[in-house]
């Protein structure tokens, strides 16, 4: 997957993760403590996010798989979090800006639903239109 998110600018987000991340370093930035892998994974979510959200509904379901790879990934990066509470503070902070960013926690958990699918049987689940091209039956031979 590439960086394009087609003129999102995330440098606000970016700025932010940045302060938390110089807040709870414990390695003076070399990338091996908690904080630094944590806040890396949180950033790559965030690119993942902007750049599904800006490609077309064939896309996003392409990269639905690549965010569900990366939730596998925060598996045990939840419990390393439940252990350092100052950055749990931190973290529950930075998801209350994002959902106030994005207009509530409705819209939030309405965001990950979809692309999750959790609480909706499949056939509950809205389905996205076909963007497709009509197809053209093709020419019987002569």
């Amino acid at each position: 997957m590439g960086d394009d998110t087609s003129g999102v600018d995330l440098s606000p987000v970016h700025a932010a993760l940045d302060s938390l991340k110089a807040q709870l370093c414990r390695c003076q930035h070399q990338g091996t403590c908690v904080a630094c892998r944590g806040f890396e994974v949180v950033r790559q979510q965030v690119q993942v996010v902007a750049a599904a959200a800006s490609q077309p509904v064939l896309m996003q379901v392409a990269q639905e798989v690549a965010v569900k790879d990366l939730m596998t990934q925060l598996g045990g990066l939840q419990e390393k979090l439940a252990e350092d509470p100052q950055l749990q503070d931190l973290m529950s902070r930075l998801l209350e800006r994002v959902q106030d960013d994005l207009g509530g926690a409705e819209n939030l958990q309405r965001m990950f639903g979809s692309l999750f699918g959790e609480g909706q049987a499949p056939d509950e689940r809205e389905i996205p239109p076909d963007d497709r091209p009509p197809r053209t039956p093709p020419k019987p031979a002569e």
